[in-house]
């Protein structure tokens, strides 16, 4: 083994060709203990480079993007909402590119379920459900904690004269466009706007949109 004080002393050209000739007595093993011990901190700058970018893309998107509508469906079945999606940013939107519909259907419709109720609560709690459709225990639960708004008084006359509106709920029951585009098969489903929603407008208009569909 060469002396650390000798090969300390190296110019950079006697170094490159000292470290070709150690690397060529190693078993593949031996180079990649090697290369790790000596040179993971430049192993590993592209790492962290990579996932820098993925965190700042992420960010940027994040500030950028205008939520038109937060959409929350529980208990819903595992169906492709791109249909909705695509719906309702042709009903919403302006066409700019940073605009989203966010559609959260992973939580469940039961009030037993600690987790999902956790969840949600959390959800609501920060801003983040301006539309919630449930099943009607879960609306009770709600309705007594007076956390949703009056539709009467966000909705058209038109809407109103349907029946289906009744104070701080749009009731459906016997809908394909429910089942079939929503992913909602229990009956009655309850459509409401949280008391904290950011969207009411966009809400209220994808409220009568709904009431249209699945009527």
């Amino acid at each position: 083994m060469l002396d650390r004080k000798y090969e300390r002393q190296m110019s950079g050209k006697e170094k490159r060709k000292f470290e070709a000739e150690k690397m060529s007595q190693m078993t593949l093993k031996e180079k990649l203990e090697y290369l790790w011990m000596y040179y993971k901190v430049y192993l590993l700058i592209p790492v962290v480079i990579v996932v820098l970018i993925v965190v700042g893309v992420q960010m940027y998107h994040g500030i950028t993007q205008k939520v038109l509508l937060n959409l929350t469906i529980l208990g819903g079945e595992s169906t492709d909402r791109t249909g909705l999606e695509k719906e309702i940013l042709e009903l919403l939107g302006t066409g700019k590119k940073n605009e989203a519909v966010k559609i959260n259907a992973n939580l469940s419709g039961s009030t037993d379920d600690y987790n999902s109720n956790i969840a949600l609560s959390t959800l609501i709690g920060a801003e983040a459900v301006d539309i919630l459709i449930c099943p009607e225990e879960v609306y009770k639960a709600y309705a007594d904690q007076n956390s949703f708004l009056n539709l009467e008084d966000l909705l058209s006359e038109e809407a109103l004269a349907s029946g289906k509106v009744q104070g701080d709920a749009l009731i459906l029951e016997g809908s394909d466009y429910m089942a079939q585009e929503v992913g909602v098969v229990y009956e009655p489903a309850y459509v409401c706007v949280m008391s904290n929603a950011q969207n009411e407008k966009q809400a209220a208009e994808f409220i009568e949109m709904l009431l249209t569909k699945a009527s």
